[in-house]
């Protein structure tokens, strides 16, 4: 435990150290020091204006990721039970939400619905989708069948046997897609504010950009990336941890 903490602190002070070469090197100022980008942090930090930037993008993403997983995981059941749906997922839905770029849903969502939270909310929720359909999916495929036929002996009903057979066993799947979608929708949230929205953190890191404020763009981007570390490393590697591995098939 204490050399991988001690080869991550290494990492991180080769990065910084190698950021600091390169932005002496060039001596530009749109290429800022790791000092000006911290101090740009600070003054993010500590102003209540961005907190409530902070906060409208986190909503925007949690509600963004619910619509999307409802729906994802909704046509990625529906395989299952409807042979039509199983077709229209495969040959239309899941093709069309996973080739055509976010940033052209993000634009037409703006022409949709303007500058306002459904433009992001939409934006994220397209991008969500794709991963619910595939994950449940994947994992409807890998189903002990004995245990769903024998589920069937003790009772007719699809939805106790969806309930407490199936969905159990798609837990692992079903936070895999939950864990990807939310790394993937705080990316597309920042696009659909910068396009979409008047509020946010990619509106504010758009206004910085707009009025060449370079150490606020790279400020506002470590902030961002801090978000994304803590969200993966802090929440889901506890949830994880704590509830999701006992789900997880035991390896014989």
């Amino acid at each position: 435990m204490v050399k991988k903490l001690g080869m991550a602190a290494l990492a991180v002070l080769l990065f910084w150290l190698v950021w600091w070469a390169i932005a002496a090197f060039s001596n530009s100022a749109l290429f800022p020091t790791p000092w000006q980008t911290v101090r740009a942090l600070w003054v993010i930090i500590t102003s209540s204006s961005s907190w409530e930037h902070i906060g409208i993008s986190t909503y925007r993403v949690v509600a963004g990721t619910a619509i999307g997983s409802a729906v994802g995981a909704v046509l990625g059941l529906s395989t299952r039970y409807w042979h039509f749906m199983e077709i229209t997922v495969k040959a239309v839905i899941y093709p069309l939400l996973q080739s055509v770029p976010t940033i052209c849903w993000a634009l037409i969502f703006v022409l949709w619905f303007g500058l306002s939270d459904t433009t992001p909310i939409l934006a994220v929720a397209s991008a969500v989708a794709p991963f619910f359909i595939i994950n449940i999916w994947e994992g409807l495929k890998e189903l002990d069948s004995n245990l769903t036929e024998m589920a069937s002996v003790y009772t007719s009903s699809r939805w106790r046997i969806l309930n407490k057979v199936i969905m159990p066993m798609l837990y692992p799947y079903i936070f895999a897609a939950t864990r990807s979608s939310m790394m993937v929708a705080w990316k597309v949230v920042i696009l659909g504010e910068i396009f979409g929205a008047a509020s946010g953190m990619g509106y504010m890191l758009s206004i910085a950009f707009g009025s060449y404020r370079i150490e606020q763009v790279f400020g506002w981007t470590l902030a961002f990336a801090a978000i994304l570390i803590m969200f993966d490393y802090g929440i889901f590697k506890y949830i994880d941890k704590k509830f999701i591995r006992k789900w997880k098939p035991q390896e014989v």
